[in-house]
């Protein structure tokens, strides 16, 4: 009895190329859901990472209890801090700016970043401060005080500074130029005498028992209190005498 039925074909063999791309295929999708394996290890997965399967370095690597940041600085005659806005070096946006920043810092032309932001500085200067209570005229009339620009490099311990203390821990200054003025090369180091070089032993971080994964910001869960340390400094009043770290760079 003839069981073939009219126009039916049999499916071919499988090849050695269609194996090969079955076990790509697999080993794909193997690796997309590797991090599933976190949620079934015993373990909270909040303890490693807070974001559902981002446990790639990206979210998931601890982070130090420091960081080094390449910026520019503004002083006042006084000696009091103003941080000049980032379009007085560039448009393309904070984080492009910031990249090239620290790409000339390390190049070792800071001399040309403070040249540039003194220049942009003294020709907003020599215009009229608007009077509004926009973002754009509260920064430029803060910034009209501004009488110098440094190129530094400043350290920061994280628990420090978000217990209230936002002077760095050590700041190299890489060049100098007065508000119209000549930029020159400088090689300074300032220090804060009231902290610790190596950050302080215990804070959020520590307590956290996460590693370097900061605690939830106040309002979620926290309170100002639980960013307070044995060593942390506290932000001096306004009216208070100036630092020893804020009477150096004045000079």
């Amino acid at each position: 009895m003839n069981t073939d039925l009219p126009h039916h074909r049999l499916s071919p063999a499988a090849t050695e190329r269609d194996l090969w791309a079955l076990t790509a295929g697999v080993a794909f999708a193997a690796v997309l859901l590797s991090p599933v394996r976190h949620y079934f290890n015993g373990k909270d997965k909040n303890e490693q990472d807070s974001f559902p399967l981002s446990t790639f370095p990206m979210f998931s690597d601890d982070r130090r209890d420091r960081t080094r940041i390449p910026h520019v600085a503004g002083f006042t005659a006084d000696g009091r801090r103003v941080t000049p806005h980032y379009s007085h070096f560039g448009a393309g946006g904070l984080n492009q700016v910031r990249k090239q920043i620290t790409r000339m810092v390390r190049q070792g032309r800071g001399v040309e970043i403070a040249q540039r932001y003194a220049d942009a500085l003294a020709e907003q200067q020599r215009r009229p401060a608007p009077a509004g209570q926009g973002p754009g005229a509260l920064r430029r009339r803060k910034e009209a005080d501004i009488v110098r620009v440094e190129v530094v490099r400043s350290r920061y311990f994280f628990d420090t500074y978000y217990a209230g203390n936002t002077t760095p821990q050590t700041e190299t200054v890489h060049a100098r130029a007065e508000v119209g003025g000549t930029a020159v090369a400088v090689s300074q180091t300032r220090r804060d005498a009231d902290q610790d070089p190596q950050g302080p032993p215990t804070g959020p971080m520590a307590r956290s028992e996460l590693g370097n994964i900061p605690p939830r910001p106040v309002g979620q869960g926290n309170t100002p209190g639980d960013y307070l340390t044995e060593n942390t400094v506290q932000s001096a009043p306004e009216s208070a005498p100036e630092s020893a770290f804020e009477q150096e760079a004045a000079r």
